[in-house]
């Protein structure tokens, strides 16, 4: 930690923009600790406590409380109470308390901490968010303060301190997309796990479609309705994480799927599984569904997003380079063309789309359901994960004829640090002095509040680390799916 020097009153303000600058621009990481123990993890951690939330804008962390101003609110609010009661009676009485909590709200808003103490609070989070990372790969155990951790080698301490945990996090571009892609790939351990069949034994196919969906925004979202019970009343609550991928460089994903159907490609021939080529096959047999639509570019990107209630995702197209794709409508590819298709099952011809989703986040919800039941009111997380997954609405393999499908119940995680999440907007009830002073009028008149808060996330991808796991996720997939298609043959 750098020392801070005092700085003379007349320059304090340039002082504070430079510490707050030099507090922004430190790693979350430092050099010592690879020697950190669990016990040491955890007691920083917990000396890290105070500097974040002294930097908190929550009055509930008690900060404004601490201050003797911190009572103006309940004094004016005692004030007005006196001069309207006997003006408006018991309304009055009412009214003046409304007031008074929100004269109380805006004295802890003018309480809130300055920019320094905000700085210093961020970096001691992401610093605080770093040391859970090791703890995790160290394995500490909360129940147990002895245990020292498992040891991790000093290629496993360099992932995690160059990662995005530690603070690093650097662009994803093709030429990052070029140089890690030139290093070995190593398959995951876990495999995806795929359903049906693949039966393309004799018979001739080509490769109609290789199509990849690459996450860049998405919602995960809770909700309890207001209930009632006698004497009681239950206020409806609402929780929303809104998140996106600032600034998608199209080319460095374009330069991925080009990777990962290379690899496709290439695996296909040592299995001594040979497709027809595309171009040929068409124009000999024509195409039961044919490929007229591109995939997402610079100019003109495509996106689909998937609706499963309390989770969205939105997801950007990507075909290989020259390769065109099937329009899909809301039954997916439809019957396509009856009288080749015909022609097709005589003559054993089949095509054979292929289909993966990367997700880069994962989300969690509380759901929906009833105050009275659900006491603690509703809750949502998203996290940085990635996995491999069925493309919204399809199947990750599909014959065009007789040939069969797969399908992947389960999305595939890989492990890895290859983001971070940073907290950009969003809006709070709880925060807000107006709503709190219309919710306390509420209460006294018998009728619960309602909460909402929703948090705007922007999730920034390293493109070191998200195209190595993201081509090992791929090159897993397409080794699977060529063990599914040689099994068929």
């Amino acid at each position: 930690m750098p020392t801070i020097k005092p700085c003379p009153g007349w320059i304090l303000t340039a002082c504070f923009t430079s510490m707050a600058a030099t507090a922004q621009s430190l790693p979350a990481s430092r050099d010592g600790d690879f020697n950190l123990d669990c016990g040491a993890i955890q007691t920083e951690q917990a000396g890290l406590k105070d500097t974040i939330a002294a930097g908190s804008n929550d009055p509930s962390i008690g900060k404004a409380a601490a201050a003797g101003t911190a009572n103006v609110g309940g004094q004016l609010a005692g004030s007005i109470a006196a001069q309207s009661a006997g003006i408006f009676g018991s309304l009055g009485g009412l009214l003046s308390k409304a007031a008074g909590s929100v004269a109380q709200q805006q004295v802890e808003a003018r309480l809130a901490p300055d920019a320094q103490l905000v700085q210093q609070a961020k970096q001691a989070q992401a610093r605080s968010d770093f040391l859970t990372t090791l703890s995790q790969a160290r394995g500490c155990r909360a129940d147990d303060t002895s245990f020292a951790g498992k040891p991790l080698s000093q290629a496993e301490f360099a992932a995690l301190s160059s990662g995005p945990s530690a603070g690093v996090v650097r662009a994803l571009t093709t030429a990052v997309v070029a140089d890690t892609s030139a290093q070995p790939v190593t398959l995951l351990t876990q495999r995806p796990a795929f359903e049906g069949n693949l039966k393309l034994g004799g018979k001739r196919f080509y490769l109609a479609e290789f199509r990849v969906l690459y996450e860049v925004a998405g919602e995960v979202s809770a909700r309890t309705n207001a209930g009632y019970m006698p004497g009681t009343s239950y206020g409806a609550t609402s929780s929303r994480i809104k998140y996106q991928v600032p600034q998608v460089d199209v080319a460095a994903l374009q330069a991925l799927t080009d990777k990962a159907f290379a690899d496709f490609q290439q695996r296909l021939l040592h299995a001594g599984v040979t497709p027809d080529p595309a171009d040929a096959f068409i124009s000999q047999h024509g195409a039961v569904y044919p490929a007229t639509e591109a995939g997402s570019t610079a100019n003109s990107p495509v996106y689909i997003e998937e609706n499963l209630g309390h989770t969205k995702r939105k997801y950007m197209v990507f075909a290989p380079t020259g390769m065109k794709l099937q329009p899909r409508g809301f039954a997916g590819l439809g019957a396509g063309n009856m009288g080749i298709r015909m022609d097709w099952v005589k003559n054993k011809f089949e095509g054979l789309n292929v289909g993966l989703a990367l997700n880069f986040a994962s989300l969690e919800s509380s759901g929906s359901g009833s105050s009275i039941l659900n006491r603690d009111g509703s809750s949502t997380a998203a996290q940085p994960v990635m996995s491999i997954a069925t493309p919204s609405g399809s199947v990750v393999a599909q014959g065009h004829v007789d040939a069969g499908a797969l399908y992947m119940p389960k999305p595939t995680t890989v492990p890895g640090d290859f983001a971070k999440m940073r907290e950009t907007g969003g809006f709070d009830t709880q925060k807000d002095a107006g709503v709190k002073g219309l919710q306390m009028l509420g209460n006294l008149m018998g009728v619960a509040a309602n909460t909402s808060k929703t948090v705007e996330m922007e999730l920034e991808l390293d493109g070191t680390t998200t195209t190595r796991l993201a081509l090992q996720a791929m090159s897993t997939f397409n080794q699977s799916l060529v063990d599914k298609i040689k099994a068929g043959l």
